[in-house]
């Protein structure tokens, strides 16, 4: 069995076709956990009640409430704790896959017992989204940003799951991000289908900018401060390129919100600390963005 597991906040117009994606997969063996995180007596309480009542005859679905607000990482973790597959999928509610995701995933990791996940490529609103087929133990080259995991396009296993104690519920943004790298130091390994089998519409208003996007990477590196140390021990020179490249987002974000103090700010700190990782960085972000427009559907 695989367990679907979607959080939903704020009924942002999607949950229903993201549950309706799951149930119209090739792979039938399929339980899907809806975890509802939104404040009881609100209006967005109400709107997730009225369209959950749609499947509440489906024995495929099962609708849990908080009894109050908590975050995405905990509402992920209320419906792996309430799961019961062998494989493990967190679809986010604005997110949606096309019908034979599932099936060519499950298939792959029953070939490859070797990985503990499976990737896809994902569709971006309607541009294919750029990005790498690598496998194995890729946390380098994640942290660098040269392969893209996102986390409704991942089917894992749930021994991973379990062994990782699921979401850290201290992270509010970022999560997704923090679990991954978690995965690959517990030595887990990877693999990637690349096909564009998932799709994120990115509705948007979840997502943090300025300087609250700042403090959640200090938060971030302060946590890996000790991995990150291991890693330099193994390739002298990696932490600090890490750092630089994951930085680099912070700078295009603010050049995008025309905060232009804060993006100078993070220019004169981390350019200097690697010049070569900060050019390299902006560029493959300006070829990206090149690339997406290309790659319309």
């Amino acid at each position: 069995m695989i367990s679907v597991i979607i959080p939903t906040y704020k009924s942002r117009g999607g949950l229903c076709k993201s549950i309706d994606s799951v149930l119209d997969q090739t792979y039938k063996d399929v339980e899907i956990i809806v975890v509802d995180d939104n404040n009881p007596n609100t209006p967005e309480r109400k709107s997730t009640e009225e369209l959950m009542s749609a499947y509440a005859d489906n024995p495929r679905v099962k609708y849990i409430k908080h009894e109050v607000n908590k975050n995405g990482s905990a509402a992920r973790n209320t419906g792996f704790r309430a799961s019961h597959g062998e494989y493990i999928n967190f679809l986010d509610d604005d997110d949606y896959w096309m019908p034979e995701k599932l099936e060519k995933q499950i298939t792959y990791l029953q070939e490859h017992p070797e990985y503990d996940g499976v990737y896809t490529y994902v569709i971006v609103g309607n541009c294919k989204n750029p990005n790498n087929c690598l496998t194995g133990n890729i946390v380098k080259e994640y942290l660098m940003n040269i392969v893209s995991l996102q986390t409704s396009c991942q089917l894992l296993t749930r021994k991973a799951v379990e062994a990782l104690n699921g979401f850290d519920e201290s992270f509010r943004r970022h999560q997704d991000y923090e679990f991954m790298i978690r995965f690959f130091l517990k030595g887990f390994k990877i693999g990637c289908i690349p096909e564009y089998l998932s799709v994120m519409v990115n509705l948007g208003g979840n997502r943090v900018s300025g300087e609250k996007l700042d403090e959640l990477k200090e938060q971030f590196f302060a946590k890996f401060e000790e991995p990150l140390n291991i890693l330099d021990k193994q390739e002298p020179g990696i932490k600090k390129k890490i750092i630089v490249a994951n930085y680099v987002k912070n700078f295009e974000s603010h050049i995008a919100g025309r905060r232009y103090f804060n993006a100078l700010k993070i220019f004169y700190k981390y350019f200097f600390v690697s010049p070569t990782t900060f050019v390299s960085q902006l560029f493959m972000l300006y070829r990206n963005h090149k690339k997406r427009k290309q790659g319309k559907v």
